[in-house]
């Protein structure tokens, strides 16, 4: 590759930041195309009006709540351009959910998408926090010069805060820096021999790992073409379809749930087609041996967590089924006693993971000690088994996390909504199984004493606070809470 082995993701845009360099570097499913230059030119523009118009700079944090659409990937490199990290925010949060994340990282200003502004602006504004949507943001840019002064981000600072936290079981920032992300990128990137001329389809959201630093990144550290698949709403099977086939992709990530719906919808593979990686949850066998024999193509797995991405996966021709694969480059793994990690595990056990690509840490030190322990290990909070040839096998969690469609849920994050409430004394959330999706969360509620709600009103109250895969689907009133009616 023409710029050898960058430490940031921003060395990848300036090595290729010539107007001239006409390689494209993002395309979405809705036409909207940028080379390498067009994307320095644009982020670089609009880095001078966040610097220049609110006040933007070294140090400082910028949300933004990015859907796959090629001007997202402005607004990010124009937050690292402009020497601030950028907060990831899923764009279906809104309300409390939403408000409970600005909160924790008070950013300076907060950037969404046209169409958007309702859910994210009218939150971020009553907390005095400035809100623009990315298109606006660009075009207050037109016609400003490429700005000289922007920043190169040392790779030891902080670039994504995302909101995540399955390892502490509760949402928290997760914070990486320059050079880990750059590192994800290049794990990839390595371990799947990418190159210039693959274009990557990222299906998954772009405001969660799979999305930006699997999917998206790994593309532009390739020098390569990310296709960010545009979703309106839910996903359309037959629109994904026919947008993977027309996307001349030489790779697809996404989740299980993905390759299900597109099987079902007709998608029966496209010339050029190398990789197919499903992450972010278990993928069943069966989907497994459909896509082969539907499309030619191994459908591969690949493990990681927003703590740290990507960490093991599977090759074509060393893909066994059910196996999230053998450590990928530059990962370290142990296996260890769930309930004492300086006890090795044989066989089975928690995962223990070290390399660059691990997260800085928590927003919260004292989860950031619990989580990370002497000597880089992260806990990764997975129960898993490895054979005797080093693939790896998924067995269970230890930290408490549902997954629905591949998206993360936190039960502890619901229950304290609840609580909330006026009426309810303490809740409690857990998983229902809801085949091939996961687990939908459904909850019981105990009242305070005297205290009247009824179960719809308790509904209405958490779900309309949090994204829709949040949302929980049934709840049980188990009258007062007897742990605390003295």
């Amino acid at each position: 590759m023409s710029c050898g082995y960058p430490e940031t993701m921003v060395e990848v845009l300036l090595c290729r930041q010539s107007e001239a360099d006409k390689a494209e570097a993002v395309t979405d499913t809705e036409g909207y195309r940028l080379s390498y230059g067009h994307l320095f030119t644009l982020a670089s523009r609009s880095a001078r009006t966040l610097s220049e118009n609110y006040g933007l700079s070294e140090g400082d944090t910028a949300a933004i709540a990015p859907i796959n659409k090629s001007e997202a990937l402005i607004g990010l490199y124009s937050i690292w351009l402009a020497g601030a990290q950028a907060a990831v925010l899923d764009p279906l949060s809104h309300s409390m959910d939403l408000e409970m994340q600005l909160r924790q990282i008070n950013p300076k200003i907060m950037i969404t998408h046209r169409g958007m502004e309702e859910a994210h602006c009218t939150v971020a504004e009553k907390l005095g926090i400035r809100c623009i949507a990315v298109e606006e943001l660009t075009e207050k840019a037109e016609g400003k010069t490429p700005w000289e002064g922007y920043t190169r981000p040392r790779s030891w600072s902080p670039a994504i805060v995302y909101f995540y936290a399955g390892i502490a079981g509760r949402t928290l920032p997760v914070i990486h820096t320059h050079s880990g992300i750059a590192a994800s990128a290049h794990t990839v990137v390595a371990h799947y021999g990418l190159e210039p001329r693959d274009r990557v389809f990222a299906s998954a959201p772009i405001s969660h790992a799979l999305g930006l630093q699997i999917s998206t990144l790994a593309a532009l550290y390739a020098e390569g073409t990310v296709v960010l698949y545009t979703k309106r709403g839910r996903l359309n099977p037959g629109h994904a379809a026919e947008a993977l086939a027309a996307s001349k992709a030489s790779m697809v990530l996404g989740a299980p749930g993905f390759y299900q719906a597109i099987l079902r919808a007709g998608y029966r593979g496209h010339t050029g087609l190398r990789y197919a990686v499903s992450a972010g949850a278990p993928l069943p066998r069966e989907t497994q041996e459909e896509w082969m024999k539907t499309t030619g193509v191994e459908l591969l797995q690949l493990y990681g967590m927003t703590e740290a991405a990507p960490l093991t996966a599977t090759l074509p021709g060393d893909n066994p089924p059910g196996s999230i694969g053998k450590p990928m480059p530059g990962v370290e793994t142990r296996l260890v006693d769930p309930e004492d990690p300086k006890k090795p595990a044989e066989g089975v056990g928690e995962l223990l993971a070290r390399g660059p690509m691990v997260m800085k840490g928590y927003g919260d030190p004292e989860e950031t000690r619990r989580a990370i322990l002497p000597g880089g290990w992260l806990r990764t909070g997975d129960i898993l088994a490895v054979d005797e040839e080093g693939h790896f096998y998924f067995r269970g969690v230890r930290k408490r996390m549902l997954k629905y469609k591949g998206y993360p849920i936190f039960p502890r994050d619901l229950e304290l909504i609840l609580e909330q409430h006026p009426a309810v004394a303490r809740a409690l959330v857990e998983g229902e199984p809801a085949g091939d999706l996961g687990q939908v969360p459904v909850a019981k509620v105990w009242l305070r004493r005297g205290a009247v709600a009824t179960r719809e009103e308790l509904l209405q109250w958490v779900n309309s606070k949090v994204a829709s895969y949040k949302q929980i689907r049934r709840l049980e009133i188990l009258g007062e809470d007897e742990q605390n009616l003295n």
